[in-house]
């Protein structure tokens, strides 16, 4: 029997392992002969790209309330112009980051019951893999690339953050909704956690 197509959400920390493994599950539905579009948010979209400048801390300060507005809408755009438009003709999405990054990373000053409400236009993705890294080995793996750090990538945000999602990925179905994958794993047992975990959910592999 034919799957449909299927919108995969990859969430966790700065530095939790979502983009390469975001390559290496394209990658796999590939050679299982489906098409796929990989794509990320902030998405690569003119809302996006404002997004990515004010994360470098370009133009400097920025009013948090305002962020989550932003993501908001350039999640609305992504779904729009990429997300939708790909499933309608057959593909499955993989979105490195959507909605639960937002009620996590935008809810740090209380405000999860609002976020939520930027965000009820935004349809659940059919399955979210969460993979949960400390924070203390997701600043040790970001400070190794040498990159400059972004606005949320310290200890202490980073702590909040991930407790933020444990608590959304506690109030969904395991195994249905959402799947927790252990990102300290080596990155081909990660790679192997998540293709059990869309085998299990989708009957794929």
């Amino acid at each position: 029997m034919s799957i449909p197509p299927i919108f995969i959400a990859l969430e966790g920390l700065d530095g939790a392992g979502t983009t390469t493994q975001g390559n290496r599950l394209r990658h796999w539905l590939l050679a299982l002969g489906r098409t796929v579009l990989l794509t990320r948010e902030p998405s690569d979209g003119p809302v996006g790209a404002l997004i990515r400048r004010i994360l470098k801390g370009q133009p400097g300060e920025f009013d948090p309330s305002a962020l989550a507005l932003l993501f908001a809408a350039d999640r609305l755009d992504h779904l729009a112009s990429e997300i939708r438009p790909s499933l309608a003709a057959g593909q499955d999405v993989i979105s490195d980051r959507y909605v639960l990054s937002s009620l996590s990373y935008q809810s740090l000053g209380g405000n999860l019951d609002w976020v939520r409400i930027l965000n009820q236009r935004a349809p659940a993705a059919d399955f979210t893999l969460f993979l949960d890294v400390p924070p203390q080995t997701c600043i040790q793996r970001l400070a190794s690339r040498g990159n400059d750090r972004e606005l949320f990538e310290r200890l202490d945000t980073l702590d909040e953050v991930r407790r933020l999602y444990l608590d959304l990925v506690g109030e969904m179905r395991p195994g249905q909704d959402v799947a927790l994958i252990d990102g300290t794993l080596p990155v081909e047992q990660v790679t192997e956690a998540i293709r059990q975990a869309l085998g299990d959910r989708f009957g794929l592999g």
